[in-house]
């Protein structure tokens, strides 16, 4: 058991490190739950029950680990349509909504929906800075 929780504190280290603990800990949660449970399963010699915490496991792995990718595209999409590169801050989005909502505005010609793209793709940078 102290074997056990000295790997899940160097686990969780290093993924905080890297800066993926906190985006992700619904993930680690979920699955060191299911680790944890199974492993108290099979010591108790219930190979089923284990093997169906390990299948409901690894289905909330999937399922989780599917959604950062989803919102990595959200991402990229909302960089591009602002013209900004990759880890642009606070200030730089601001900016970059602020001169495309110029000429998208629809005071200067532009349509609603261009407005509201941009807004949702500010809001969407912002809420993750």
């Amino acid at each position: 058991m102290g074997l056990a929780l000295v790997i899940a504190a160097l686990v969780g280290w290093w993924l905080h490190q890297r800066g993926e603990l906190l985006p992700q800990l619904r993930l680690w949660a979920g699955v060191g739950a299911a680790l944890i449970f199974g492993a108290k399963l099979l010591e108790g010699g219930k190979i089923l029950p284990a093997l169906l915490v390990a299948a409901a496991g690894y289905g909330w792995w999937r399922m989780q680990a599917a959604k950062p990718a989803r919102l990595a595209a959200d991402e990229a999409a909302a960089l591009a349509l602002l013209g900004l590169p990759r880890g642009a801050d606070r200030d730089a989005i601001q900016l970059a909504w602020r001169s495309r909502m110029a000429s998208a505005h629809p005071d200067a010609g532009g349509s609603a929906d261009a407005v509201q793209r941009l807004t949702a793709a500010r809001d969407l940078l912002l809420a993750r800075r």
